[in-house]
């Protein structure tokens, strides 16, 4: 059951951040400040995934919580009453407002060009909403007080840099793989309102990394004797790998899409493209952790 729980969360960790990843690029990487031409059908089967894999979570630890059989749990009320008297119950049930407000919201987006505008405004607000509220089902949600709260805002900040920086990633690889053909210039200012994204993203993930961390770690030392140290320091690993590529694309290859010389150009693009599908596998294996680390416990003090 640990196993299907982790599979669970991992693909409604990744359908989340898909989903507000394309709000994100819409909002702050592409070229023209528009959804891509695909958008309302990707966002559609990421919020499908996303509700789907809501329902097996719930399903799931209702088992848990009730230690009974899952068949058993489905059957006897059990999930009525996680729903009903629960942090974990009750922040599903406002999930699932946002998600149907965000099922209307596509529907919209397929008027008129005011309408879509705003349409895409409260889609955007619903997916950033869906995202954050992630972190009442985390270790975060068992902290009291004023440390509780510190602890959940400092995730829910974790969240969204981490949901806007490998979401928005995935539209941006489109980008680079059809603009092959051309256009580099489309290309060069997507990938430079990317790297400003990235840049404030990554500040505010290590900032609310090092705050989750001190609430669930006490000595460096647990970095190594302790299972929830030891994925701890995969993800960081991983983490600074996408770093260091993100670093390269920055310094290296973008100021080369401006060259005059148009193979060169097209080489750092594809260069670029490579180097962002590499980027998206690392970011997509550090949610795969994330599905795991969140039922791992963390040292007991």
């Amino acid at each position: 059951m640990d196993f299907a729980l982790t599979v669970v969360r991992a693909l409604h960790f990744a359908a989340t951040i898909v989903l507000f990843g394309g709000y994100a690029y819409a909002y702050a990487v592409s070229p023209d400040g528009r959804t891509r031409q695909r958008f309302v059908a990707v966002a559609g089967w990421s919020l499908a995934v996303a509700v789907a894999t809501a329902a097996a979570w719930l399903a799931i630890e209702a088992g848990h919580m009730s230690g009974e059989p899952l068949a058993q749990a489905l059957g006897d009320g059990t999930m009525r009453i996680v729903l009903a008297s629960t942090l974990f119950g009750h922040t599903w049930i406002l999930r699932g407002v946002l998600a149907l407000v965000l099922a209307l919201s596509l529907a919209a987006m397929r008027g008129a060009a005011q309408r879509r505008r705003i349409a895409q405004a409260i889609g955007a607000s619903c997916a950033a909403l869906l995202l954050v509220s992630l972190a009442c089902a985390g270790h975060a949600a068992g902290d009291a007080g004023t440390a509780g709260i510190a602890h959940l805002c400092a995730d829910g900040v974790h969240l969204l840099a981490a949901g806007a920086w490998l979401g928005a990633l995935v539209p941006l690889v489109f980008l680079l793989r059809e603009s092959s053909s051309g256009s580099v210039q489309r290309a060069s200012l997507a990938v430079r309102r990317f790297s400003v994204l990235g840049m404030a993203c990554v500040g505010a993930l290590v900032l609310t990394g090092l705050v989750n961390a001190t609430f669930a770690l006490h000595r460096v030392s647990e970095l190594f004797d302790s299972r929830y140290g030891n994925e701890l320091l995969l993800k960081l690993a991983l983490f600074a790998a996408i770093v260091v590529l993100a670093t390269v694309n920055r310094v290296r290859l973008t100021p080369r899409l401006d060259l005059t010389d148009a193979r060169s150009a097209n080489a750092a693009q594809r260069s670029l493209l490579r180097n962002a599908v590499a980027e998206v596998v690392l970011g997509f294996a550090i949610v795969a952790i994330v599905g795991n680390l969140g039922i791992t416990m963390p040292p007991m003090h």
